[in-house]
């Protein structure tokens, strides 16, 4: 059999095992998609869709300088969507896109101000710290990126910036973000029930699988590192690094946003795990 074989007889043989750990066990899946679900109507849908509306028609009325503000106010994915926009439009600064990715796309300052230190910390932690926690590797792998294009013939990509063209309709912007935030919902979904069955299966007394557990999706891996018995610092600590990182679950969002742009996950992912273990070890440090 060749290696294609082999690999198609893997994924079948996952998906069976996995429809029938589901059958047996039905109300971990209904709990864990009523838990996804919820969370996405509740709080997703309300304070991504408009955003990604807004700042999609904003794009084609501003310069492209704007990406950064845009993407990092409103979070993600519409910092995806804002850079993937960018990108169809200016084929060829997709080196230049890769970065702005990396830097517009990370958690909104309206989670980590609302949910984070308000409903999880309850003000236990210093605001102005904990955000330097979070945005000083984003300025880094900034300033780095900057430093990259100017010495380099890319920066002549930079001038791309000055200027972006209006190619979509309001009704194609509408039909694109309702088909994003739809697939956030999905991914959501099957991730809090991922995280249900692994929570059901894991030993109680180990603590790493649990912490590794936390790092699939954002909202319920913060909620489940609060749990464990561990200090308060690294309680924080973790929940640094798993802020600035995103998430397996925030990537999936942000690679079914990227359409047909040529923009790379693979470099997105690297640099967004150097950005959590650097968030992580400041935190570690100073709070």
């Amino acid at each position: 059999m060749s290696y294609g074989h082999y690999k198609r007889f893997f994924f079948i043989s996952l998906l069976i095992f996995v429809l029938l750990a589901m059958l047996f066990r039905v109300p971990l899946v209904i709990q864990g998609a009523h838990t996804g679900l919820e969370l996405w109507y509740e709080s997703v849908l309300p304070s991504i869709l408009p955003f990604m509306i807004i700042t999609s028609l904003l794009l084609q009325q501003v310069h492209g300088n704007y990406i950064c503000f845009l993407g990092l106010f409103c979070g993600l994915p519409v910092g995806a969507n804002l850079v993937n926009q960018y990108a169809l439009t200016h084929p060829s600064s997709t080196a230049t896109a890769n970065a702005l990715l990396c830097i517009c796309n990370i958690t909104s300052p309206m989670f980590i101000l609302g949910y984070i230190l308000n409903q999880t910390f309850y003000g236990q932690v210093s605001t102005l710290k904990f955000l330097a926690v979070i945005y000083i590797p984003i300025v880094v792998y900034g300033i780095i990126s900057f430093l990259y294009f100017r010495s380099s013939k890319l920066r002549t990509n930079a001038k791309s910036l000055e200027s972006t063209e209006s190619i979509s309709s309001f009704e194609h912007i509408l039909k694109h973000s309702l088909q994003v935030i739809l697939m956030v919902g999905i991914y959501i979904m099957l991730f809090c029930i991922i995280i249900q069955f692994l929570l059901h299966l894991l030993p109680t007394q180990f603590l790493l699988p649990k912490i590794l557990t936390a790092f699939l999706e954002i909202t319920n891996g913060i909620h489940l590192l609060m749990t464990l018995p561990i200090s308060f610092q690294q309680k924080t600590a973790l929940i640094a690094g798993l802020t600035s990182f995103g998430g397996i679950c925030s990537i999936l969002q942000t690679k079914s946003v990227l359409t047909n742009s040529g923009l790379s996950i693979l470099h997105y992912i690297v640099v967004k795990l150097c950005m959590g273990i650097f968030s992580y070890l400041l935190a570690l440090i100073w709070l």
